[in-house]
């Protein structure tokens, strides 16, 4: 069944990845690690993790010891940040045309309800830090 509201895999693996980077106990974690825990491709895992150290959200460590930590304190890091490191700025846009045509209505089928949803998710982004996530939040190690 499909899903109304979908992000894209890459953008569920780095939320999903940076929460268990801020609950870990060490602060460092591997993306071996990760992926066992979100039985995802860890390959996959590496780009967006390259693509979060790109973005200034984490930090690549090397050595045996090596992995992924937070390069700000989890405060400082909103789900937003972590969105547009993957994805780039929020598209506010809520036609679900795609043939990138004006709406053939007045007034569009839906009301508001596409323009207020988008809002709600931008807003909830936004105040969302991994700290909240880390305090609220906990994964089955």
């Amino acid at each position: 069944m499909k899903k109304i509201i979908q992000i894209s895999e890459a953008v569920s693996l780095a939320l999903h990845g940076m929460g268990i980077l801020a609950s870990s106990e060490t602060g460092r974690v591997t993306v071996k690690e990760i992926a066992e825990i979100t039985q995802t491709s860890e390959a996959h895992l590496s780009k967006v993790f390259q693509r979060l150290a790109k973005g200034g959200l984490v930090l690549s460590i090397r050595g045996p010891k090596g992995g992924f930590e937070l390069a700000k304190p989890p405060e400082e890091i909103t789900l937003l940040d972590i969105y547009k490191a993957i994805e780039g700025e929020l598209t506010t846009e809520t036609c679900f045309l795609q043939s990138g045509t004006p709406c053939p209505f007045g007034r569009c089928i839906f009301g508001n309800l596409v323009e207020d949803l988008t809002r709600q998710f931008l807003e909830h982004l936004e105040k969302t830090t991994l700290r909240g996530i880390k305090n609220n939040l906990s994964y089955k190690q």
